[in-house]
């Protein structure tokens, strides 16, 4: 019998150590099993690790090689369009820097089929933010959202989901443009674009010209990423890969995130050190965590593979009640939450209804904001982490 919490964290386990001896699973352990690898988005790197054990069911092989060859397809369409993408831009002379998925899959694992890719995020300068756009139109992409984050282009006929069991290669395939690389906490925000841009260089991906972000910078980024989406509940054990597999390009990771306000490193440091302890010094995460208060150290203490994904059980509650936590009191931060919470700007409300808040009307969406309190407080399906479920 094994819990959801111990098979997340034998599946963490199983990416840095093959797994040696059969570990007893029942049969019904197989639905969970998938489950939390496609949740986690490590089911192709798991079939790397688990496709030669004879202890392993015939029936979870066949499907880890489906998923390992369906997203080894999405992912090389994918690496197509920005192929295209960036011929486009390097001819106008629009200065883009690839960020997240789209450029570690090229160069921070073994082959790009090991990482699924939803979408391919850019970053270019706020001037040139116009021109990339009309530049995605002309290539076929139709903007679709727009918000404070950035603005979501996708192809017409490329809007219907194929498949949710797998990374299908023909499921949306969005572009998400950024001017500013930021994150939003419900009121605390950090805004990483200058930092970003300075620790830029020339170079080259997929053979076209692009920006590239210096290591240092691009894990600075997906650290404060990976502890917004904790934050917000729906974070992937592929975004701990991510950071483990760049951490030791890093010269000194310690002047990196003392630089900022550890509470958007901090829970990140943790939950990679709890999940790949090899990856990071202990001294660094002690660091961080002696730089937030006891309150939130504690909340960090709590977080596991689970409660930061969408297999925790529970609401995700109000962003106001997570905005006050995340702001530790302070009274600036706190007035910032209340504000977002209870009178968003159009740009912050796009996030929940981006038609409505680009149509004719857009004060509209401010009628809707009791519904989206109410929606955040329903109830999900329950699952008992602490009980036994196979």
């Amino acid at each position: 019998m094994i819990s959801l919490v111990q098979l997340c964290n034998t599946i963490a386990t199983w990416l840095t150590e093959p797994p040696g001896s059969d570990p007893g699973w029942s049969p019904d352990t197989g639905p969970a099993f998938k489950l939390a690898s496609r949740v986690h988005g490590v089911a192709p790197l798991l079939y790397e690790q688990l496709h030669s054990v004879a202890w392993l069911d015939a029936a979870l092989k066949s499907w880890l090689a489906r998923q390992a060859d369906l997203n080894r397809q999405r992912v090389a369409r994918m690496q197509a369009e920005l192929h295209d993408i960036l011929v486009s831009f390097a001819h106008h002379e629009v200065a883009v820097m690839p960020l997240k998925g789209s450029i570690l899959s090229a160069g921070v694992y073994d082959h790009p089929g090991q990482r699924p890719l939803a979408d391919l995020d850019l970053l270019v300068r706020p001037a040139d933010f116009e021109r990339a756009g009309h530049l995605l139109q002309q290539l076929g992409y139709e903007p679709t959202v727009a918000h404070w984050k950035h603005t979501e282009f996708i192809k017409p006929d490329n809007r219907t989901v194929a498949s949710t069991e797998f990374e299908h290669p023909d499921n949306p395939r969005k572009v998400e443009l950024h001017r500013y690389c930021r994150e939003s906490f419900g009121g605390p925000g950090i805004d990483l674009t200058d930092g970003l841009w300075q620790q830029a260089r020339p170079g080259e991906l997929l053979g076209q010209p692009a920006f590239i972000p210096e290591p240092e910078a691009l894990w600075l980024h997906l650290l404060v990423h990976h502890t917004y989406h904790a934050w917000q509940g729906k974070a992937r054990l592929i975004q701990l890969v991510d950071l483990a597999r760049l951490t030791p390009r890093l010269a000194q990771p310690a002047s990196l995130v003392d630089r900022i306000d550890a509470r958007y490193t901090y829970p990140s440091l943790a939950l990679l050190q709890r999940y790949f302890p090899t990856a990071i010094d202990n001294s660094l995460v002690a660091a961080q965590q002696a730089r937030v208060s006891t309150r939130f150290q504690t909340w960090v203490g709590s977080l596991d593979l689970i409660n930061t994904s969408h297999l925790a059980a529970g609401s995700p509650g109000l962003y106001l009640s997570k905005a006050l936590r995340f702001s530790e009191g302070r009274p600036n931060e706190v007035v910032q939450a209340l504000r977002f919470a209870l009178l968003p700007r159009l740009e912050e409300i796009g996030l929940d209804h981006p038609q409505l808040a680009q149509s004719k009307v857009p004060w509209l969406a401010y009628c809707l904001l009791p519904l989206d309190w109410a929606k955040r407080l329903r109830k999900k399906p329950p699952v008992n982490q602490k009980q036994e479920i196979f």
